[in-house]
């Protein structure tokens, strides 16, 4: 064979590489990190977040009577953020990928969500404790 046509060879199969990585990187960029939905819209009409943007942190309401504890406190204030599961994933007891598996549960397993960190981990309130979810799994819902 010519080293001529191995070139060719060669430099087609770069191009094809090169486009394959381009496509790839478009893929990751424009993808949504957390969708918004109102239970009562369809699923078209929600807003996708860009993830370019500053990540927004959930901040709880601190009522004045949080430091005595009453069994209202254990129910959700209506303030309170919600999400589901976009697809099968993991409960962890901390906020890493090495940390225990409390459960695994299905798309649409729906939770009450106590804090989105920064760290690409949201921290959730799963059997009455917490428990931790990747962000890149949470459908965040306004019920």
């Amino acid at each position: 064979m010519k080293k001529t046509t191995i070139n060719t060879i060669l430099l087609c199969i770069i191009a094809i590489m090169s486009v394959s990585i381009c496509f790839l990187i478009f893929c990751i960029v424009t993808r949504p990190r957390y969708v918004t939905i109102n239970e009562s819209a369809s699923a078209a009409g929600s807003e996708v977040v860009n993830i370019m943007e500053e990540p927004q942190l959930a901040v709880l309401p601190v009522s004045p009577n949080d430091a005595a504890p009453t069994e209202e406190a254990d129910a959700p204030s209506p303030d309170t953020m919600h999400g589901k599961t976009s697809t099968r994933v993991n409960i962890r007891n901390a906020a890493s990928e090495d940390a225990k598996v409390l459960n695994t549960v299905d798309e649409g397993t729906t939770f009450d969500i106590i804090e989105i960190q920064d760290n690409g981990w949201t921290k959730i309130l799963y059997n009455g404790s917490e428990a931790y979810i990747s962000s890149n799994f949470v459908i965040i819902t306004n019920d």
